[in-house]
């Protein structure tokens, strides 16, 4: 966003966010003194934030032409090169065509790339073998010229080289900008939100304090959070504490003075929403017990759309055989040891609810000792004592489900969705947790959302923490947020899981 003088209700202009005074002056209003270092990263991660995507389409069309150039210079012969040299600009223009039109369909040049390096990742390798694919179908089938592979690889590499450098210090320059966060509502909804910040870590965030929703005046209790004011103060308080998102409680939306006071604030460049929506786009996940019936309405969810089912589809079983291609060394080297270990089954299988609750047969490499459950659906928790010394090591390295690949195949699983359970603890949960049973609309997955946020689950609190985060996954669903959980999920897997 630009960092343009805006005019307020008040008499003079609005300060750039990259001016305006640091949050400790909270009660004061003085504005506190900032390293010269961090006043750098702040403009420089603001000036990030703020570009188009015209800016950043040019930067990696710059890069990838170097890459090109050097790709000739490096792999071609000079009598070649001479001889080449007419289709150095085609080539050129073709691919950068074709790289702008991948980033711009996989969302490589949208502000919330920048929020995540596994968001970044994941779109600029989508981006690389779409335009690659694109590029060669141009190259080939239409113009009935020819790209060599060596160079066309050497533009590629610098793209992602370069290009990921550059988002990944974008990325850290605006994580390092602290977002100033103003709580509009009681003291209840603010300790929610604080307490939120210790559990999910939004180190994104500086919290500000709140304003009564109610509020018309100075509070008549001492309350340290508590900023001095009423919800029409509002365009001045962000001003003088460098508020960049507004989080409105339901009573005050229902104020009849709402947009007197938020049309302001919009205009200052603040993000203005509600409690629910804020924390699905900071903590990744759905507030199950706060949400109504008129959350699903705008949800819109695309689980039942066919395109994306068939593409969904097809991406699950060139995973699944890549990945049975890539470990299948390794099955009869963990049957072995397994076998060695206590001399019991190899596999072991236990029903679980797929989609629209129909069960099906999960198998996995047996990693606890026999009849560890005698017929008892008990919960498994992450240090198991039933777990042999083997399987111990299966399952922080997730080795042990390695045979869920053929699920996947048979089209029981897909490889990201919300983690399948027992019949008899889904009984139990639907009958605790609210919308439990909306996770069956989809399949089951290998890995997913939840198992990539949370902690291994053994409670029904660590049941419901999981539920929000499939919620977030329905909501949410793309092959791009696939492609990312994929990519986390092989970082847990070789850093030896948890």
């Amino acid at each position: 966003m630009p960092t343009q003088a805006v005019w307020g209700p008040e008499a003079g202009p609005y300060t750039p966010t990259a001016e305006r005074p640091d949050a400790e002056s909270v009660r004061s209003g003085v504005p506190s003194r900032e390293g010269k270092a961090d006043r750098v990263v702040r403009i420089v991660g603001r000036l990030l934030v703020s570009l188009p995507r015209s800016a950043w389409i040019l930067a990696d069309s710059l890069i990838l032409a170097l890459g090109i150039h050097l790709g000739y210079v490096w792999f071609v012969e000079q009598v070649l090169l001479e001889e080449l040299h007419i289709l150095y600009w085609p080539a050129t223009g073709v691919f950068v065509a074709t790289m702008a039109i991948a980033g711009l369909v996989f969302g490589l040049y949208e502000r919330e790339t920048l929020l995540g390096r596994s968001r970044i990742l994941a779109r600029m390798l989508l981006t690389a073998g779409l335009a690659c694919t694109l590029t060669y179908a141009c190259i080939y089938v239409l113009m009935y010229t020819w790209l060599s592979r060596r160079v066309a690889g050497c533009a590629v590499g610098t793209f992602l080289v370069l290009g990921l450098a550059i988002r990944v210090m974008a990325c850290w320059a605006v994580h390092k900008i602290k977002r100033g966060l103003l709580v509009v509502g009681n003291r209840e909804m603010f300790e929610s939100i604080r307490s939120s910040f210790r559990e999910d870590a939004l180190s994104d965030y500086r919290l500000v304090g709140y304003v009564d929703a109610l509020a018309e005046g100075v509070p008549t209790t001492a309350d340290d959070d508590r900023i001095d004011g009423a919800p029409a103060d509002l365009p001045l308080l962000c001003r003088r504490r460098r508020v960049d998102d507004i989080v409105i409680s339901s009573r005050a939306a229902r104020r009849p003075d709402l947009m007197n006071w938020v049309l302001p604030c919009l205009r200052m460049g603040c993000r203005v929403t509600n409690e629910e929506v804020y924390y699905e786009r900071a903590a990744g996940r759905v507030l199950v017990d706060r949400i109504t019936p008129n959350w699903f309405l705008f949800a819109d969810f695309q689980s039942h759309c066919q395109e994306r089912a068939t593409l969904k589809r097809l991406y699950d079983v060139v995973i699944a055989v890549v990945g049975m291609i890539v470990s299948l060394p390794l099955w009869p080297l963990i049957a072995l040891c397994i076998k060695l270990d206590d001399g019991g089954p190899v596999f072991y299988s236990q029903d679980r609810v797929g989609q629209n609750g129909r069960v099906f047969r999960l198998y996995k490499f047996r990693t606890m000792i026999v009849n560890a459950e005698n017929g008892a659906s008990v919960w498994a928790a992450r240090n198991d004592p039933r777990c042999t010394r083997l399987g111990r090591w299966l399952r922080r390295s997730r080795l042990d489900e390695l045979p869920q690949l053929c699920n996947i195949l048979i089209g029981d699983m897909s490889v990201v969705g919300p983690r399948p359970e027992r019949p008899a603890i889904v009984l139990e949960l639907a009958k605790v947790l609210p919308y439990y049973d909306l996770r069956h609309v989809v399949k089951p997955g290998l890995t997913g959302w939840a198992q990539i946020s949370y902690r291994y689950g053994a409670s029904l609190e660590d049941s419901r923490r999981k539920l929000q985060y499939d919620l977030y996954y329905l909501k949410h669903m793309s092959l791009e947020l696939d492609v990312v959980i994929l990519f986390r999920t092989v970082g847990t897997f070789l850093r030896g899981g948890c």
